[in-house]
């Protein structure tokens, strides 16, 4: 997603904690694609599951090595899933989950 682009994550570091691997950065970033990983030495493509803490972004590089993917809601400061807002007027078309479908002019949910 990034296509070779830089990001300045500050520091990284690979944690392993009882046999789990924790990718850790002093900056903040989305997770695009799996270089976030490598740039820790964690080959994303040999591990059987990876936790992200991202609601969407990391999907267009992950699903293609994922059996399944599961998004887990937990509370913090921005609801998780944008279906959980209380949306009046959404934009015709608008989608609000990824592979969700559009919603109509007028429509609430």
């Amino acid at each position: 997603m990034m296509n070779g682009m830089q990001a300045e994550l500050g520091p990284v570091a690979c944690l392993r904690f009882d046999g789990v691997l924790i990718a850790v950065s002093s900056g903040k970033a989305q997770m695009l694609d799996r270089n976030l990983y490598r740039a820790t030495g964690i080959q994303s493509e040999d591990m059987k599951i990876l936790v992200n803490k991202s609601s969407a972004h990391f999907r267009a590089d992950f699903e293609p090595i994922a059996k399944a993917v599961r998004v887990a809601k937990a509370p913090g400061p921005m609801v998780a899933d944008p279906a959980d807002l209380p949306w009046t007027h959404p934009a015709r078309g608008m989608r609000a989950r990824p592979g969700g479908g559009a919603f109509e002019v007028g429509e609430s949910i």
